[in-house]
């Protein structure tokens, strides 16, 4: 009896059906954001371009089209894999050749703007996570030889320029 009340108060309240990964407030394979929904078809490659080219989808910021259109790149590849009739996978190979055509173009755009957010120039940072490397000062390195009788260890830092660290060598 006390099991089944911890299992009816750990029901999710929210509506819905599908997974919920750990550790996510949302749902896999539910609409919860019917505003975001943007319906598809990918029969065919023409059926791809009248979705693509829907003001629903137009409207919606790159990296949610970058998701849709994988969404239906996953989709075609399966359709693709499991048709049986040469008509049918004729048809789904010209729709995937096309969706990987829109998916590439959609990374090339992707790298884009992530160098746009990661210029020095720019005026943004690039954002926290993204993998980019921070942007580097323009430090003023000296690389002079040592006197004789000395060997460069390194380099050192003083009055905000590098120098090379000559130490005196060991008789």
């Amino acid at each position: 009896m006390i099991k089944l009340i911890n299992i009816l108060n750990e029901i999710d309240p929210k509506v819905g059906t599908g997974k919920k990964p750990k550790g996510s407030d949302r749902r896999l394979y539910t609409d919860e954001n019917p505003k975001d929904t943007v319906s598809i078809k990918f029969k065919s490659a023409q059926d791809i371009k009248d979705t693509l080219s829907k003001t629903s989808f137009q409207s919606k910021p790159h990296a949610r089209k970058s998701q849709i259109i994988n969404l239906i790149h996953q989709r075609v590849r399966a359709a693709y894999g499991k048709a049986k009739d040469p008509e049918v996978k004729k048809r789904l190979k010209r729709a995937l050749d096309y969706i990987e055509a829109r998916k590439e173009a959609s990374k090339r755009k992707t790298k884009t703007l992530n160098k746009e957010t990661s210029d020095p120039q720019s005026g943004k940072a690039a954002p926290y996570g993204s993998g980019y490397a921070p942007v580097q000062q323009n430090e003023d390195i000296l690389n002079e030889k040592c006197w004789p009788g000395y060997t460069k260890k390194g380099m050192k830092t003083m009055f905000g320029k590098k120098y090379p660290n000559c130490v005196k060598n060991k008789k």
